[in-house]
């Protein structure tokens, strides 16, 4: 029998969602401009290429951090903190335009936005209760703007310059500010009644300390325990492996289809593809986890993205069948997302709603800093085109372990 869905105040789901959307713009946003102002500056290939790598540099290392002071000292607190950093630093790329100085840019902007969608997340998986179906439609909407929002920011840059396109990401980052301010401040708690309900039963909130700045290893193997619940270890591990053939994409997927003949157009509508059904499959989640039992939905989706991914060589060229893998793999990378976000949600008790969200991105930083490295090695030892049976093969061997492990679990057996 499936669980009541929780009622969620639209008073607090509408900012949220709003922050959501206005988070995933942003990053949109930058994505275009960063590598517009780098060459403009005249910088190297190589240069372009840290400097938009140093965005996860800090994310990898410090969001559970992060996690754990939203957790301490309150989910909205800390991400008005931190998007009102995002937006200051903003306003220093055209006025600093030195190589070292905008990778240090990189740096810290990337760690406060990347902290802000924690937040978000964490908001939606506190109202929701972990519940798919609000996971889904926080998905959706946060994905939405992904399909006008490059576009948008290309002619703002065409029409404006520099200073133009960073004015409109300071005023998508103010906009990203005014969205917590709009979230009430029983929000994260779901409602006022729980709200009140905390305040009784849990000590306030101790004001902000410089020490708390500095990461506690103690901080750090506490959140990784959390592994130790196989909910919550198979939620982290599917996310991670999720977003393998998202970071082909983005890498060799692109440079094979360019070195098949395919004009930019056509590689950029196979890329929509995804990103459109992507948004879409948000919304089947809380379905499909009805029907289907929830750990072999995720394992299973899994592989399929992966295997869709790993034989674009197979397809020969044909841009009918690369597009149908794209819309097929978009499906599915959209569904997973809500899916494995639920399982962690409610596995995790709501104080730590923000260090599972942490742990889950951590992973995700994993696999988007070493995969592109693992697959380059083996792309030059055997090829690029071979390279994606290769490398698929690998992360499709160890899903099946992963698969085989979960079998075994009793923790996901039905009692008899």
């Amino acid at each position: 029998m499936s669980e009541a869905r929780p009622d969620v105040p639209r008073r607090a789901l509408v900012p949220v969602l709003a922050t959501g959307l206005a988070t995933n713009v942003y990053a949109d946003f930058m994505q275009v401009v960063v590598p517009l102002w780098a060459l403009h500056l005249g910088a190297s290939p190589a240069q372009i290429g840290i400097m938009i790598g140093a965005r996860s540099v800090l994310p990898f290392l410090l969001t559970i951090h992060g996690g754990v002071l939203m957790d301490r000292l309150g989910t909205r607190r800390m991400m008005l903190v931190f998007t009102a950093l995002t937006a200051l630093l903003i306003l220093l790329y055209p006025l600093a335009p030195w190589f070292p100085a905008l990778v240090g840019l990189q740096m810290l902007t990337g760690l406060f936005a990347n902290m802000h969608w924690v937040g978000a997340q964490t908001l939606i998986a506190r109202l929701g209760k972990g519940d798919a179906h609000y996971l889904g439609i926080f998905a959706f909407v946060s994905r939405a703007g992904s399909i006008g929002a490059p576009v948008l920011i290309g002619l703002i840059w065409d029409l404006g310059g520099p200073w133009g396109g960073f004015i409109a990401c300071f005023l998508i980052a103010a906009t990203m500010f005014a969205t917590v301010v709009a979230v009430p401040g029983w929000g994260e708690h779901g409602s006022r009644a729980e709200a009140e309900t905390f305040a009784r039963n849990a000590a306030a909130p101790r004001p902000f300390a410089w020490r708390d700045i500095v990461p506690r290893l103690t901080d750090y193997t506490t959140c990784f325990a959390l592994l130790s619940i196989p909910a919550v270890a198979l939620g982290i591990a599917v996310a991670l492996f999720r977003h393998t053939p998202s970071t082909i994409q983005a890498s060799f997927y692109i440079t094979y289809l360019k070195d098949l003949g395919l004009a930019a157009t056509a590689i950029g509508f196979l890329i929509a593809c995804a990103e459109v059904t992507s948004a879409f499959g948000s919304l089947l989640a809380a379905a499909a986890m009805r029907r289907l039992p929830v750990h072999w939905l995720l394992i299973g989706l899994t592989g399929v993205t992966i295997t869709l991914m790993a034989a674009t060589p197979l397809f020969g060229g044909l841009f009918a069948l690369l597009a149908a893998a794209q819309v097929a793999r978009g499906l599915g990378h959209g569904l997973l997302h809500p899916a494995a976000f639920s399982i962690i949600a409610k596995a995790l008790p709501p104080e730590a709603q923000a260090r599972g969200v942490a742990l889950r991105t951590t992973g995700n930083r994993l696999g988007a800093l070493l995969l592109p490295v693992v697959m380059g090695f083996v792309a030059e030892a055997v090829g690029v085109e071979a390279s994606f049976l290769v490398v698929g093969g690998g992360l499709l061997a160890m899903v099946l372990v992963m698969a085989v492990i979960t079998g075994r679990s009793q923790a996901f057996r039905r009692p008899a």
